[in-house]
């Protein structure tokens, strides 16, 4: 469901957006989640069929520069591998709650860009979340020349919750989970300058600019680090007619 209203006495085209969305879905294991056989794992199982049931609502106020939604899923048979990669079935309902706030703000030329994820999952053992989730993108952007060159100027960071990061099994080709130390808690933070000129976009990057503070944990996953600090130039530039 989808509805549009027209509030804005300034800007009449601009819509306020509420949104509402529902899916229920009912499905079998696919084969190798049933039936494995390699030099390291072995299983033949007989599993029952997954299913996942979804409600969402959002709410989108491009003027304003927002964007928010709600969500909450149940899963029932739900399909995980464990801490030693050895696929599993949870006969227990998982529920998982998930909240998202994007909001832009601007002050000359200034641009503060924040996205916010609150989730919460009930069974940590089988479906690990963290909690929270932030991405901010604060810059400072002008034009050298007008239509011209445009220039970006600031940082780029991620940060997440400390949690039990799934590990990478190379063996099956899956995530699994573990429980040996968490990941997060450390913000990770790219410093870059963009020059759009007409069609092309040049950018220069330094990543993982705060490496070693507040601490080293810059992981993706269990064992597998984020990129260094290092210095990146790159170039877009599409060509075609208008």
């Amino acid at each position: 469901l989808k509805m549009n209203a027209y509030p804005f006495r300034r800007d009449r085209k601009s819509p306020l957006t509420l949104e509402a969305h529902f899916e229920t879905s009912l499905r079998e294991p696919d084969y190798y989640e049933q039936h494995l056989y390699t030099n390291h794992y072995k299983w033949d199982n007989d599993f029952s069929k997954i299913s996942k049931t979804k409600a969402e609502a959002s709410l989108s106020i491009p003027r304003w520069k927002m964007a928010a939604s709600f969500g909450y899923a149940l899963l029932s048979n739900n399909i995980y591998y464990d801490t030693l990669g050895i696929i599993r079935q949870t006969p227990e309902l998982v529920n998982v709650l998930s909240a998202y706030l994007q909001k832009d703000f601007k002050f000359w030329k200034i641009h503060l860009d924040n996205q916010i994820l609150f989730q919460m999952s009930s069974n940590q053992e089988s479906l690990p979340l963290p909690m929270l989730a932030l991405h901010l993108r604060y810059y400072f952007q002008f034009d050298v020349v007008k239509n011209v060159m445009k220039v970006q100027i600031g940082a780029d960071g991620t940060f997440t919750t400390a949690y039990y990061a799934p590990a990478y099994n190379p063996a099956t080709g899956q995530f699994h989970n573990q429980t040996s130390e968490k990941v997060g808690n450390c913000p990770y933070i790219d410093v870059f300058a963009n020059f759009q000129w007409k069609t092309a976009t040049i950018f220069l990057k330094f990543t993982n600019a705060n490496q070693g503070w507040p601490n080293a944990d810059y992981f993706s996953a269990y064992h597998y680090i984020k990129p260094k600090r290092a210095f990146k130039v790159g170039i877009f530039w599409p060509f075609f007619v208008k």
